[in-house]
């Protein structure tokens, strides 16, 4: 028994002193990747060499300024991740690697805190952006308040997605939708993450009832007025296809049928003069692609998509599985359009299946086989993040109507402000240091083994809000102050039960083993009251009232009980034990000052 209490008490000892390092962080560090950039026709094994060089250059110019807590590590892709330790400074670091052949830098972060996590403050301690937006409804849609629901279902979604935590979505009135997103201050950036439409669908060029070719330039002709294509009513859209130039896949025009005319449109729907579009005429009109039973194949039938490093080119791609439906429509599409020459067949507009994100489009693959089963990849020149972005915003879905310019944004700031957090410290520490002080005269050497518990109550509940991470609002405050009394608490019926056993003549273990023994189910019975009360807390304000402070509330409080559940009950309960024996376990003043035989 002897020797498992102290390997339990190294174990909280090496416990602690992790959480003082996470909660106090005594360095910061830098962090880049580099990306590869090899010319064409570069084979893999010069590629290889040219990874390796590049590792030993970047070594070489860290170990000449003198660093010592660094690291350089290739990564699959041809990156390169530098990581410099004991390092603020981004810009400085960005110099002293300076440029390497072959390689960008193509992200960059400093981490400013042990794990990269600071604490997170709600919009209440550190303010945000406020947007609200107004939805419009076409006239096809019946139920508006399912479509309300959806859009904010999906804003929600999309902003959890990219690690904005606790953000506040609301609906307000019949159309109106309010964001606040707490730590952003670039309305513009934030605007960006709300309002992709992330529409992800698939076409292919269109051909007449001879299967010819149709192009911008058969539409442009003065006797047209009609699509070629009648079985298909839906838009046309033309985009650049030009590789040698920068708006490669951009929108040129949409192309509709009025029931009389065709309507050219930009990219807004304003009207196009036909005149403005004769340089752009060689490039195709695509048509939604549907399966046999006139499904069109969109990214609503997606059901993942994940950022891949292609192994015949080493770049990012996007890895999309289709669900059950998705999978039996693409498999149609594909047996139409494949190529039957394969890879060595020319590259043909006729077996082109293209991929376009809200209009534009970002690969124009040849299908080389008939059938995919369910998977497929999109390719288009990512970066990592690129990717990465891309298959967020297919994962998280599409807005099921646009959403226009906000009708109100701007920056909002701290309600309660950094005079409020110095404040809550000041008193968060005061209340600590109260109690500590009241449970160390009232119960004596047990109280004050108690206190030495609510410290590591303290920097473990900051460690895991770091980790998590927790964004921290008025509502979390208050989790973590009524969890830190169910600590307390505990600890005061755990010792009230051992004054009981004192008064009865037991010695010191049999009084701490029988303490905790007895209290146990009334510590367990009033912790899983606190738990259930935090999930109902918690569903409340993620469903019903869309509250982040409620939300926080119950996160902060669910963490600080089963914290406090460990410190009162293991922490303490173990220091306890580690009296035993000694010689402070035969002053029997120390312990309840009513008596007893203590040995």
């Amino acid at each position: 028994m002897a020797r498992r209490n102290t390997l339990i008490l190294i174990l909280i000892i090496a416990i602690f002193a992790l959480t003082v390092w996470v909660c106090f962080p005594l360095r910061s560090s830098v962090e880049l990747t580099y990306q590869g950039t090899f010319p064409d026709g570069t084979s893999t094994e010069q590629k290889v060499l040219l990874v390796d060089e590049a590792v030993v250059t970047m070594h070489e110019r860290i170990e000449q300024q003198g660093i010592k807590n660094y690291d350089v590590e290739k990564l699959d892709g041809y990156y390169i991740h530098v990581s410099l330790s004991d390092y603020t400074d981004v810009d400085r670091a960005k110099q002293l690697i300076g440029d390497v052949t072959n390689f960008k830098l193509s992200e960059v972060s400093n981490s400013g805190e042990k794990f990269g996590r600071n604490l997170q403050l709600g919009l209440d301690l550190a303010g945000g952006v406020k947007l609200v937006y107004q939805v419009t409804f076409t006239d096809d849609i019946t139920d508006q308040q399912a479509v309300m629901d959806r859009t904010i279902l999906t804003i929600e979604k999309r902003i959890d997605r990219f690690g904005v935590t606790e953000p506040i979505i609301q609906q307000l009135g019949a159309d109106l939708i309010m964001v606040q997103l707490p730590g952003f201050t670039d309305i513009e950036s934030a605007k960006s993450l709300v309002e992709q439409a992330g529409y992800l669908e698939f076409r292919e060029v269109e051909k007449d009832i001879t299967g010819t070719l149709i192009y911008l330039k058969d539409y442009l002709a003065s006797d047209v007025n009609s699509f070629f294509l009648s079985t298909e009513t839906a838009n046309r859209i033309v985009v650049n296809m030009d590789a040698t130039g920068a708006n490669y896949g951009t929108l040129i025009c949409v192309i509709t049928y009025d029931g009389t005319n065709l309507v050219f449109t930009d990219v807004n729907g304003n009207p196009v003069d036909k005149e403005t579009l004769t340089d752009y005429g060689d490039m195709p009109a695509w048509i939604v692609a549907r399966g046999n039973n006139g499904t069109a194949l969109t990214g609503a039938l997606l059901s993942d998509a994940q950022t891949n490093i292609s192994s015949s080119t080493s770049k990012p791609e996007v890895d999309i599985q289709w669900n059950e439906e998705g999978a039996v429509i693409f498999d149609q599409i594909a047996a139409r359009l494949y190529n039957p020459a394969g890879e060595g067949g020319t590259y043909s507009l006729e077996y082109v299946l293209g991929i376009f994100l809200d209009n534009n489009l970002i690969s124009a693959p040849q299908l080389l086989v008939a059938e995919y089963g369910g998977k497929g990849v999109i390719s288009g020149g990512f970066t990592l993040a690129g990717a990465q972005e891309l298959s967020n915003l297919l994962k998280s879905g599409s807005l099921p109507t646009p959403l226009n310019d906000p009708v109100e944004e701007g920056i909002t700031s701290a309600s309660l402000g950094a005079e409020f957090i110095d404040m809550s410290w000041k008193a968060g520490l005061i209340g600590l240091g109260l109690v500590m002080l009241f449970m160390t005269i009232y119960y004596r050497l047990p109280g004050f083994i108690s206190a030495l518990a609510l410290l590591f109550y303290g920097t473990l509940t900051l460690t895991v809000c770091k980790l998590w991470p927790v964004t921290l609002s008025l509502g979390s405050i208050g989790g973590i102050i009524v969890s830190m009394g169910i600590a307390v608490d505990a600890n005061v019926l755990i010792f009230e039960r051992m004054k009981e056993e004192f008064r009865a003549g037991r010695t010191l273990g049999a009084a701490i083993e029988a303490g905790f023994h007895r209290a146990w189910s009334a510590i367990w019975d009033s912790n899983m009251t606190t738990f259930i009360a935090c999930i109902i807390l918690y569903w409340l304000g993620s469903t019903a009232m869309h509250n982040a402070a409620v939300m926080g509330f119950a996160v902060t409080l669910f963490v600080g009980a089963i914290v406090s559940m460990f410190t009162a009950v293991l922490v303490t309960r173990t220091l306890l034990r580690s009296l035993n024996g000694t010689r402070l376990a035969n002053i029997s003043w120390l312990y309840t000052g009513t008596g007893g035989k203590k040995q």
